[in-house]
């Protein structure tokens, strides 16, 4: 795990120079704490013959801590590599290749160099031999070529900006959710397009504001993007900027001096039938499958030289991996896991992951946290670079920097949810699929507007959750799923930003996915592993942890058991309850309280706090006189907003987050 940046210039007004690539390094050197190195090929004028090559690493020593393997790493025939991540079946490759290359002498034991032998091997289809979370530049100077890869899922992050030589910029890579905005695409493509353009310049980086060093990136906001944030809470593979964008997930790309050439070689939507990684077909017994998949994710991910452990909240996700883990590793290994306990009760749960690490027999650290919100989100909102609306990154940063102090790297439970079908969305889904066969009467009552009447303002109520899937069960599905992982409604952006339209692709993206699907809870979760995932959920992760220098991987992301999840039907997730599969594959692994009591979820009390300790700092940032919210939104609409939270007539804590993390974002534009 580690953290990467770099450029290839073809055109002299872009020069790049020592100076300008140290600092670039230096704004990810957090990723990276145990070394730092540097290639930068020449500073003469560059050309399309004789490009500058830049490339810098910040390392953290997970596999072969020997300095050798430090990065960039280059072989004999004038090829650089620079890699974030862990590829874990790198001694299964290396195998194979000393038997196809037995002359070549091997100068370390980790996976940079298997990786760059393997592409000179087998060239980019060697993608489809890797298990791994990654992303990594790979300069082929006999071809004077760049080549860019971002893992399956979305775990590690790439950002990369482009210029032509007449000074446009070149975004193509990230048009929206890639090829998987076609929703009747069933296998794995390595589908490409190839675009003959003249480029001047092209850098990329683990972060955002890697980036920012760089002169002629175009960082003007996006106003279209600025929409998409506050009606999806996060921005993905678009940025805010015009100028820079993120790497599809299972995408890679090819950059000469006058053409670039992308592919995508991984499907995350959806399988016909069970296959392996492989292609090969298997007897579907998917409570047996589910259960072997599993441990062979969680056994590869424990390859390491450095010691590990486990997040464990007491939920069924953690849980099963840490019950995985302590049963691969037997007496031999301490199982060391990790959690974190807040005061307020509706947010704690310490008391469960403590019952099941008893119950596991692992060396259990519980962390008892007491935030302060005023002094780490400004932090978070740098790391991120741009605005995130997801408050569960604070907590996530809480358990990150604690466990730090004990191991370099933890497993985590992220994606169990969207492979398995654990959100309530998922059953909401089911449900509303149910009322729809139902007489029109019965429809009519069941979603009366009497319901709305009923008290309930805390947003992790029963009685709160209850009506909001009374108040859009009548609804087409399409909409009806918008609604559940929107943060504004199309009704109030509107309100806020004057803008009659606001949808960007989003609207028939959904709407595609659920015109394909013959289920709606497929399509739901279809549409969670290529928007959420990557955009929300394994961004906070990466970001949160990497601030700490923690690599976390997590095996639910692992292709094969992902490839395998996606060809489960809704009777499979969702029979008794969510999360079937896992429920039945592990029952005897873990105390049956386990699997069935309410999920919680990672979060805080942020409603709370804006109603308290951090009421000033929300009004004095959303007021300000040179905030974004009063250069850009309707101030009637944020005052309402805020004064309807403070007097609890409705809770807003979602959006105002939202809108904070924005100001924090743009106080740190200034």
């Amino acid at each position: 795990m580690c953290g990467i940046a770099g450029a290839v210039i073809w055109d002299s007004r872009y020069r790049l120079t020592r100076e300008t690539l140290s600092r670039m390094s230096a704004r990810i050197a957090h990723r990276g704490p145990d070394g730092e190195g540097y290639f930068l090929n020449h500073e003469d004028e560059p050309s399309p013959d004789r490009p500058q090559v830049g490339l810098a690493h910040r390392r953290l020593a997970i596999l072969d801590p020997d300095p050798r393997a430090n990065q960039p790493f280059t072989d004999q025939n004038g090829r650089w590599i620079i890699f974030n991540g862990e590829i874990y079946n790198f001694r299964l490759l290396r195998t194979e290749l000393e038997k196809l290359k037995p002359d070549y002498s091997w100068r370390t034991t980790g996976d940079t160099e298997a990786l760059l032998v393997a592409y000179d091997v087998w060239g980019e289809s060697f993608l489809d031999r890797l298990n791994g979370m990654y992303a990594f530049a790979i300069w082929d100077e006999p071809r004077k070529s760049l080549f860019l890869a971002r893992d399956r899922m979305g775990q590690k992050p790439l950002y990369y900006a482009a210029i032509t030589r007449d000074g446009r910029p070149w975004l193509t890579m990230s048009r929206d959710e890639s090829i998987e905005t076609d929703p009747s695409a069933t296998e794995v493509p390595w589908k490409q397009f190839i675009q003959n353009i003249e480029l001047g310049a092209i850098a990329f980086a683990s972060e955002l504001p890697a980036l920012r060093p760089l002169p002629w990136v175009n960082w003007e906001v996006d106003p279209a993007a600025v929409r998409t944030y506050l009606g999806r809470g996060y921005l993905h593979p678009k940025t805010i900027y015009r100028g820079v964008a993120q790497a599809p997930p299972s995408e890679c790309a090819c950059f000469t001096s006058n053409q670039i050439r992308a592919a995508t070689y991984f499907i995350r939507k959806y399988a016909p039938s069970a296959r392996l990684a492989d292609g090969s077909r298997v007897p579907f017994e998917p409570v047996r499958l589910t259960r072997d998949l599993m441990f062979k994710a969680v056994e590869r991910q424990l390859v390491s030289d450095v010691p590990l452990g486990c997040f464990l909240s007491g939920g069924i996700d953690s849980s099963i991996v840490a019950a995985v883990m302590k049963q691969i590793v037997g007496k031999k290994q301490e199982v060391l896991t990790f959690s974190i306990g807040f005061d307020d009760p509706r947010y704690d749960e310490s008391q469960y992951a403590r019952q099941v690490a008893e119950r596991l027999g692992t060396r259990h650290h519980e962390f008892r946290v007491k935030p302060d919100a005023a002094e780490d989100l400004p932090k978070l909102a740098a790391v991120f670079g741009e605005p995130f609306a997801d408050s569960s990154a604070l907590p996530t940063h809480y358990l990150s920097r604690e466990t730090r102090k004990h191991v370099k790297v933890a497993l985590s439970g992220d994606g169990g949810d969207e492979l398995f079908g654990g959100y309530d969305r998922y059953r909401a889904m089911a449900i509303a699929e149910r009322f729809h066969a139902l007489p029109a009467p019965l429809q009519m009552m069941i979603t009366a507007r009497l319901w709305q009447m009923l008290p309930g303002v805390h947003p992790k109520s029963r009685l709160t959750r209850l009506k909001r899937l009374l108040a859009t069960l009548a609804e087409p599905a399409a909409k009806r799923y918008a609604g559940y992982v929107s943060i504004f409604d199309d009704k109030t952006i509107r309100a806020l930003t004057g803008a009659e339209e606001i949808d960007n692709g989003q609207r028939q993206l959904i709407e595609g996915y659920f015109q394909a699907f013959h289920s709606d809870v497929r399509a739901a979760l279809a549409l969670d592993r290529i928007t959420y995932l990557p955009g929300d959920l394994l961004t906070k992760v990466d970001r949160a942890a990497m601030l700490h220098a923690l690599e976390v991987r997590s095996p639910y992301m692992d292709h094969e058991l992902v490839q395998f999840a996606c060809g489960l039907g809704t009777e499979h997730l969702l029979k008794g309850g969510g999360k079937r599969m896992l429920r039945e594959a592990f029952t005897g692994y873990l105390p049956s309280w386990v699997f069935t009591r309410r999920k919680m979820g990672f979060a805080v009390p942020i409603g709370q706090w804006f109603r308290g300790e951090l009421r000033a700092m929300l009004r004095d940032h959303l007021f300000a006189a040179n905030s974004f919210a009063g250069a850009h939104f309707n101030r009637s609409v944020i005052e309402r907003l805020v004064d309807e939270h403070e007097e609890q007539r409705r809770d807003w804590s979602q959006q105002l987050y939202a809108l904070l993390m924005l100001e924090l974002w743009w106080c740190g534009q200034k």
